[in-house]
């Protein structure tokens, strides 16, 4: 169901869309659903709010909203939920709600407070779009506040693993991006060689892990277990290139390595081909063997 409020509809219009929306899930989840709303976006009903309290005389609070949007806000988030019907089925409301900050300025009032609420954020990068990486989501500026609970999900689900994999991920990733600023400014030949594992590593990570086709039969879509595969393999593999510089290989050595065996995993396997990651990681790993030989 689809329920349109354009910018140029009624204030009234617009400023109600947004809680037409969400009982019509509580009504579908009242009869035992699993019900996901999309509010896109939530800026423009902010927008609403802010010129329906300017015309009824309401004083006016941070950039001309009024001061109650932090409750607003709070108020429609806490409609997520999952219940018990008077049926004794089981049925939830899950809100995923889009922010467009004018000018992209992430300070102003509607993003500051749907950061305090909401319990996962996926910031959009203007640089990764450009860069023609998709889904372009940055890794610095999201965040979930659920990490302890999907780890302890996963690790009943048979995946003890999940936590310490996404934490050296992060790492990874938070390592790439600290000696980004570095590698523009002097190049990459003149860092230690252990950095610009680093640098490889964090390319690995994106383009191997994080990057996704939706234009790919095989990489529209990507199971959990393939997707803890295919960031395991590029963990090894990075595992084994600090290892051989190490052992004294020297970095461009290392960095001349074919990795596209192991970058095309995520297109070549199927959505849940765990076995097919495995082996590219293992071609992987035995081509840095010889390299050290």
């Amino acid at each position: 169901m689809t329920i349109a409020n354009t910018s140029n509809m009624p204030m009234m219009a617009r400023e109600a869309s947004v809680y037409t929306g969400v009982t019509v899930a509580e009504y579908f989840r009242d009869m035992g659903l699993d019900v996901v709303v999309i509010a896109d976006s939530t800026s423009r009903w902010a927008e609403a709010l802010r010129e329906f309290a300017s015309r009824t005389g309401a004083l006016p609070a941070e950039e001309g909203y009024p001061a109650g949007l932090a409750s607003a806000i709070a108020a429609f988030y806490e409609r997520a939920a999952a219940v018990t019907t008077l049926g004794g089925d089981r049925g939830s409301v899950t809100v995923i709600g889009a922010v467009s900050p004018p000018g992209g300025d992430l300070t102003e009032p509607v993003t500051a407070h749907t950061e305090r609420f909401v319990r996962c954020l996926w910031t959009l990068d203007r640089d990764l779009a450009y860069a023609r990486h998709y889904p372009a989501v940055a890794w610095a500026g999201s965040f979930s506040r659920d990490v302890p609970v999907l780890a302890a999900g996963n690790r009943a689900a048979g995946d003890p693993g999940w936590g310490r994999r996404r934490e050296r991920v992060g790492a990874v990733l938070a390592e790439a991006d600290r000696l980004a600023d570095l590698v523009d400014l002097i190049g990459i030949a003149a860092l230690p060689a252990r950095e610009r594992v680093g640098v490889l590593a964090g390319t690995l990570v994106r383009e191997g892990v994080l990057q996704q086709s939706a234009l790919s039969e095989r990489d529209a879509y990507c199971g959990p277990e393939k997707t803890a595969a295919l960031a395991d393999a590029v963990l090894a593999v990075a595992d084994r290139c600090r290892a051989l510089v190490d052992s004294g290989v020297s970095a461009s050595s290392v960095e001349e390595i074919d990795f596209g065996p192991l970058l095309r995993a995520r297109e070549d396997t199927g959505p849940h081909d765990t076995d097919g990651v495995a082996a590219r990681r293992d071609a992987m790993l035995a081509r840095l063997d010889e390299v050290r030989s």
